[in-house]
């Protein structure tokens, strides 16, 4: 007997993925490169919409005329990166412009590419160098938060201080202005002036939580999150945030052994905490060979590998394609910081594919790994304590992202359950594992890259009566999933959830089927889809802090 447990017989709807009212006009987004635009005089019509004229080309008028342009602006007024500097979008109904553009100048329009956003995205001025507005913060590309979707987020929300975020690092520089009045409280202080014990805690929390919108340094992912700061290095440190208030805590250091002959106990506890609502999140370690013989894949450091820890390791975020930045060395042709990818450096053959150069070296990778994450941004605290590197980052960099965007997934549904929480986290995460250059490292990268907009708005969808949260476009042969406060409906479209996946989903008034969904678990795995009438709207606030025995008093 297959292990599917269907709780409820499902119908299947098959219209299309959204009906738009006839009167709605679709905006598609594209980025593209053009050479010598100042030949195009672009006005704004009467109507809102773009007029552009070439006075190089009758033909190049005449496309555009023909096709509907709602923005027509530099992509990146800011940047001092001479590849960006010519890139412009463009908001259209019609995907056939830039195919006709590009068919008819192809050395005048390059690099197309189709990317989502929203009207209401929302860019704060400190955001960094690949902002569409000015920049007034650190002089440095945010293509961290690019990459993440923060901005269209951000037009979600920007935080509650009901959500408090435990930061488990060395110093955060209380007078810096990103963190002046942000921390409600420093359980333990560091007055390090140099180094990484000056730098690290405060890049590391700049990441997650820095203030927005004040001129200077970074954007926090979630800036109106409330902070509690304390050491690291121990189960303890983790402990001590929790009995403060922290329901996210970010462990941005990882070790070969942990806790001993007390391991069991702390891995308990950590359970527990998790069924409370507390998660913890860990960055997976910068390539340790902790079993010693010689080779880092696969080798698991803590509290990362620990159950129900999110575990997060990082991927590249600067060169959008392949070819962006190909080099010459020894006679092969070489290219790095590849988006989405682990490894640093590449070869490149003619085909495009890539093959990693180093395939241990990098950050860690292992099958504990839950999430990989932008792994380089601006280095706030290196900025402030005088570090030569003020721009780069490992895994400490990329678990604050995941951190901060939990903060921003419980400021708009508190009541999520940990597991909610982490499920929504893979679930609308982007698959990474099958790009070329990373195939060494399928079965090690987790779930996918985080997004925090579809995090964000699906954590929405979920308290919403009248919503349907939307499940798409994926293929997971393992993790557990778990839905069970959907108010409204789930809808499941070209959607797989086969091998060692887990499934179970709840919804209020239906979980709808669509074509292309593949439910096939083995033994390991199943599928369970409930509707339960009784799933009711809260109005969840924080709860009183529990007070947990030491884990070594446990038994």
């Amino acid at each position: 007997m297959k292990p599917i447990a269907m709780i409820l017989l499902l119908s299947c709807f098959w219209q299309g993925w959204s009906q738009q009212n006839s009167e709605d006009t679709e905006r598609l987004y594209f980025h593209v490169n053009i050479s010598n635009a100042q030949t195009l005089i672009i006005t704004e019509k009467k109507d809102n919409t773009i007029a552009v004229l070439s006075m190089a080309s009758d033909r190049e008028t005449q496309i555009y005329a023909s096709h509907k342009i709602f923005r027509f602006k530099k992509a990146y007024p800011n940047t001092k990166r001479d590849l960006l500097k010519t890139v412009y979008t463009i908001s259209t109904d019609n995907p056939e412009l830039l195919g006709s553009l590009q068919y008819n100048f192809p050395d005048k329009y390059t690099r197309v590419g189709q990317f989502f956003t929203t009207e209401n995205a929302y860019y704060p001025n400190d955001y960094g160098t690949t902002s569409p507005v000015e920049n007034l913060g650190a002089p440095y590309p945010a293509y961290d938060l690019d990459m993440i979707m923060a901005p269209e987020a951000w037009g979600i929300t920007r935080g509650n201080s009901q959500v408090i975020v435990g930061i488990s690092d060395a110093k955060i520089d209380s007078l810096d202005p990103d963190f002046k009045g942000r921390i409600r409280n420093y359980l333990k202080y560091s007055n390090a002036t140099k180094g990484l014990k000056c730098a690290h805690g405060s890049s590391v929390a700049a990441i997650a939580v820095a203030t927005m919108d004040n001129g200077y340094g970074r954007a926090g992912i979630c800036s109106n999150c409330d902070v509690i700061a304390n050491g690291y290095g121990n189960f303890n440190d983790i402990e001590q945030l929790v009995a403060a208030g922290a329901k996210v805590i970010n462990a941005s250091w990882a070790k070969c052994t942990m806790g001993g002959k007390y391991k069991e106990n702390i891995q308990e506890r950590i359970k527990e905490m998790y069924d409370d609502g507390i998660i913890i999140v860990a960055g997976a370690g910068n390539g340790t060979d902790c079993n010693k013989d010689g080779k880092k894949l696969g080798d698991s450091l803590y509290p990362a590998s620990f159950e129900r820890v999110i575990s997060v390791s990082g991927v590249y975020t600067i060169n959008r394609e392949t070819t962006d930045q190909v080099f010459e060395h020894e006679g092969r042709n070489l290219t790095k910081q590849v988006k989405d990818r682990r490894a640093g450096y590449f070869y490149v053959s003619d085909q495009g594919t890539l093959t990693p150069t180093e395939i241990e070296k990098g950050v860690q990778m292992n099958k504990a790994v839950d999430l990989v994450a932008p792994r380089e941004g601006y280095l706030l605290g290196h900025d402030i304590c005088g570090e030569k590197t003020r721009y780069g980052g490992a895994s400490s960099s990329a678990a604050p992202v995941v951190t901060g965007i939990i903060g921003l997934m419980w400021s708009v549904n508190y009541c999520l359950s940990s597991y909610e929480v982490e499920s929504i986290l893979k679930l609308s995460s982007k698959g990474v594992e099958n790009l070329t250059g990373n195939e060494p490292y399928k079965g090690l990268m987790g779930a996918g890259r985080v997004n925090a907009y579809r995090a964000v708005k699906m954590s929405e969808q979920m308290k919403d009566p009248l919503a349907t949260v939307g499940i798409s476009n994926r293929d997971f042969y393992r993790f557990d999933f778990t839905l069970s406060s959907a108010q409204n409906s789930i809808e499941i479209k070209n959607q797989t959830f086969r091998e060692d996946a887990t499934v179970d989903f709840k919804a209020k008034n239906q979980i709808i089927l669509k074509p292309g969904t593949y439910l096939k678990p083995n033994t390991n795995g199943f599928i369970k889809l409930a509707i339960d009438p009784n799933i009711s709207p809260k109005q969840c606030r924080p709860s009183p802090i529990k007070k947990y025995a030491s884990y070594k008093e446990d038994n």
